[in-house]
């Protein structure tokens, strides 16, 4: 057996563990996009996490965990980085649209070559800053992780939110606790917890517009 094949079947392994619903073609998926991550890493530094079971806990369950709470056919993945958690919910979210936003050139560059490469027809990358990205039609749904303190997330994409949308972002526990109050009153903030809490290693926080109070 190739250390491919090896791989692969480690990723099926832990991921048939976790319990989770994903077809054996979108495992096959993510099991492809851990190989070409470990493949350009150790080039490009993409990730710090270098050993294929951190990958599997930090990259693709923890992207995976986040799933439940997507609404919306427009999934945005601000300051993606090698893609996560947008790719893998890309992989497994087939009937979803996601954007993946990258200012860096070489990070962009491996997401353009995992799209080609696996064939997700669902998943666009723009190189540019979240700030930067034209306002159009906003986002369902925004995902972060670790991009940023959360207001100042917000002030880099608060444009990318319409009044229905709901901004996810994954931190750090006392990052989280930090955050909240600390926003202005166009948005409401709160730690919310995921269903399946124990593939989350830190803490997740919604962001969503508040409700403009209409005049008498």
């Amino acid at each position: 057996m190739t250390k491919r094949e090896l791989h692969g079947q480690e990723v099926s392994e832990r991921l048939t563990l976790a319990d989770l619903e994903i077809t054996p073609t979108q495992m096959e998926r993510l099991a492809d996009f851990l190989w070409l991550l470990n493949r350009w890493n150790q080039i490009h530094n993409l990730t710090g996490i270098r050993s294929t079971d951190r990958m599997i806990n930090r990259h693709l369950l923890e992207s995976l965990a986040l799933r439940p709470l997507l609404s919306g056919q427009r999934i945005a993945d601000v300051g993606t980085g090698a893609g996560l958690p947008g790719l893998p919910l890309g992989i497994v979210e087939e009937g979803r649209q996601f954007t993946l936003i990258e200012s860096r050139a070489k990070r962009a560059r491996f997401l353009r070559h995992v799209q080609s490469t696996l064939r997700l027809t669902n998943i666009s990358v723009k190189n540019c800053r979240a700030e930067d990205l034209p306002t159009g039609q906003p986002f369902d749904t925004v995902l972060a992780r670790a991009v940023a303190a959360v207001p100042d997330l917000v002030t880099l994409a608060g444009h990318l939110l319409g009044i229905d949308s709901k901004l996810f972002v994954l931190t750090g526990t006392r990052q989280a606790e930090e955050s909240l109050g600390k926003l202005s009153a166009e948005f409401n903030v709160r730690c919310i917890k995921v269903p399946r809490q124990d593939l989350v290693s830190g803490s997740v926080i919604l962001v969503q517009r508040a409700e403009k109070k209409g005049t008498s």
